[in-house]
């Protein structure tokens, strides 16, 4: 895999030059000792104003399908996993139905649709959907495979799709933003595909989740400078986590609104399953989970 390197001055979210290092990341999974692991390490740091966190420098690859050519076939390897249940995506639509005052036809578009579960699930609840994925495999599977027509999936990422002002009236980043290069950017092109008054949904790495700082801990006390923070060049390809001040910093730049947000356990990963309980209630009570869940409405 090829990269280049690029040095990083601002926050993409909020401008800041102000930022700390928290430590160093293999490209490839660290484990206990990372001391161990032949590598290659990038910086990791954090934005003092608004929690994002980012690699300095930030790897690109030199083509994308080098993260995300890979069939889907691989990552989803039972039957099950190509089947839409009722419940998949229900909550995410149930919220934005009752944050857009929902009538059947309203558009969307699913950004980063992958196999098309997501967009099927729209276009089920009364939706006019459209979507975007930048990998090939992905798309063609979407359209062979799911069923999606292939008028309404552009072989395209957010930086380079191409859609009408103020076309749609939902669009949801749903674990996508992570993945891109310049996610501020992202947020603010796809502000002009919404309408007045229409809400971008986006689920995202938090900054704050425990087990990180844990991990994290667990380094320092080895008296070494890795951090567990990130995946920039291996699988998921994780460039950022972010903060609630990210979106409220980014959404001061731009003009949008933060109608809403959650944090969110999810999987407890790297711990013992006795102490899953208590972490869970932690995590819940302090609002540290891995997840991090906002709604943002584009200003009338």
């Amino acid at each position: 895999m090829r990269y280049d390197f690029i040095p990083v001055a601002e926050c993409e979210m909020c401008g800041s030059y102000r930022h700390k290092v928290l430590g160093i990341r293999l490209n490839r999974q660290q484990g206990k000792k990372p001391r161990d692991v032949v590598g290659i390490a990038v910086g990791i740091k954090q934005c003092l104003d608004c929690e994002l966190i980012f690699s300095d420098p930030r790897p690109k690859p030199s083509d994308i399908s080098d993260h995300y050519g890979i069939p889907p076939e691989h990552y989803w390897v039972t039957p099950s996993a190509w089947e839409i249940s009722d419940t998949y995506f229900a909550q995410e639509i149930a919220e934005a139905k009752q944050l857009l005052g929902f009538h059947p036809g309203m558009k969307a578009l699913d950004i980063g649709a992958g196999m098309g579960k997501g967009m099927i699930s729209l276009q089920r609840a009364g939706f006019d959907v459209w979507g975007i994925e930048p990998s090939e495999p992905f798309r063609s599977n979407a359209i062979e495979r799911m069923g999606i027509p292939i008028d309404r999936l552009q072989l395209a990422g957010v930086e380079d799709a191409v859609f009408p002002t103020a076309t749609f009236d939902f669009i949801t980043f749903g674990a996508v933003l992570e993945h891109i290069q310049e996610p501020g950017r992202a947020i603010q092109r796809a502000m002009g595909w919404l309408k007045p008054g229409g809400v971008i949904h986006a689920e995202v790495p938090s900054s704050k989740w425990l087990i990180s700082k844990i991990a994290n801990m667990f380094f320092s006390a080895r008296g070494v400078n890795y951090v567990s923070n990130l995946s920039p060049m291996h699988s998921p390809f994780h460039l950022y986590e972010f903060g609630l001040p990210s979106f409220q910093k980014h959404a001061e730049r731009v003009g949008y609104d933060i109608a809403q947000h959650r944090y969110q356990v999810c999987t407890i990963y790297h711990v013992p399953r006795v102490f899953h309980p208590l972490l869970r209630f932690y995590m819940n009570k302090t609002q540290t989970g891995m997840q991090l869940t906002v709604w943002l409405r584009r200003r009338c």
